[in-house]
């Protein structure tokens, strides 16, 4: 009786984890379609370049 209790909890934490993954990956894909046909050609885009824009006071 353990034994098949012990599985029973196994199998069911599995089955949870398994689809949390399916659902959470499904989610992702889902939204990066969407994103992914409303942005611009790679070569098209600016480039991103962090620059300082801004000159903060340290506490003085």
């Amino acid at each position: 009786m353990p034994l098949i209790l012990c599985l029973t909890v196994a199998a069911s934490v599995g089955i949870g984890v398994l689809s949390a993954y399916l659902a959470v990956f499904g989610i992702l894909q889902a939204c990066g379609r969407a994103s992914q046909l409303q942005q611009r050609p790679a070569e098209t885009r600016p480039r991103l370049v962090l620059v300082p824009t801004q000159n903060h006071a340290s506490g003085d």
